[in-house]
């Protein structure tokens, strides 16, 4: 009987060793390894973000994301811009823009459908 009881004693230890501990829920993201990051609504209301001051919907499918507070080359840096419509696309233009005020820190978004034409569609952007 000891024999038997022993095994099991041990296996019961491994089996709680090995559980993940519980977690309250998911913890939020700080994007480490970018300069700036935005998650934008369809509207242009800014839901997260990471050295991002602002965004903006000026027109039907257009948006312009202000980077700051702190100092981003944007002339120097790799723009990564996804979600949008299904089928869509979506397009980031990180060179001074009349759409955006010819700002050296801010950087126009255009969500388009399947069709090419402009939509409103909430998207995520990423500054390496």
């Amino acid at each position: 009987m000891r024999r038997f009881a022993m095994p099991c004693i041990g296996a019961v230890a491994v089996t709680v060793a090995l559980a993940a501990p519980a977690q309250a829920g998911p913890e939020p993201s700080f994007a480490p390894h970018t300069q700036a990051a935005a998650k934008v609504a369809a509207n242009g209301t800014l839901l997260k973000q990471k050295n991002v001051v602002s965004s903006s919907k000026f027109q039907t499918g257009g948006y312009c994301v202000k980077v700051g507070p702190d100092a981003v080359d944007l002339a120097d840096s790799i723009v990564h811009v996804t979600g949008g419509p299904a089928g869509g696309s979506v397009h980031a233009y990180e060179t001074p823009t009349s759409q955006c005020g010819n700002a050296t820190d801010t950087i126009l978004v255009y969500v388009r459908n399947l069709n090419g034409a402009a939509i409103d569609d909430g998207f995520t952007l990423t500054v390496h």
